[in-house]
């Protein structure tokens, strides 16, 4: 018996990763739904506790999200207020955007959920597994960055 195309295409690393994407993001939601948190929303937070009050390109380039997806997650969370945006005194043309102490408290509070999904996702292997396939994701991650639409770019 010959594999199908269907199994076949399904076998891809390029699907399995698509797959595991979307795995890990219906456990997010049901993890972090107390929060109204998306993964999205969570690693702009981590970012901006991080890395202080910067602009929406350079936050863009740490969390490798696009230009129109940091807008529309940055206005989500300001809406919430959880960070705000004020014009850049540096440089007139840019949104400086603030974490604000709701912003970090709501990501302090998520964080054992946050904690929670990673079990759930890794939860079908075993210890020595789950540290070799994070090491190769971020293999693969840090290896093909430059082949992204949107690349991590590590300034300041």
């Amino acid at each position: 018996m010959t594999d199908t195309p269907l199994t076949q295409a399904s076998a891809l690393p390029g699907n399995l990763l698509r797959r595991c994407h979307q795995i890990s993001v219906a456990i997010f939601l049901r993890k972090c739904e107390a929060y109204h948190l998306t993964q999205l929303q969570y690693i702009i937070l981590c970012a901006l506790e991080e890395k202080g009050p910067i602009d929406q390109i350079t936050l863009g380039g740490h969390t490798a999200l696009d230009r129109n997806t940091v807008t529309v997650v940055i206005r989500k969370l300001e809406e919430r207020g959880l960070v705000t945006r004020q014009r850049n005194p540096k440089d007139r043309r840019s949104l400086l955007v603030t974490l604000t102490e709701e912003g970090k408290r709501l990501r302090h509070a998520a964080e054992p959920a946050v904690d929670e999904v990673q079990k759930e996702i890794l939860a079908p292997l075993g210890e020595s597994e789950r540290e070799t396939l994070c090491r190769l994701l971020q293999t693969l991650a840090d290896e093909n960055n430059h082949l992204s639409r949107v690349p991590v770019r590590q300034v300041g």
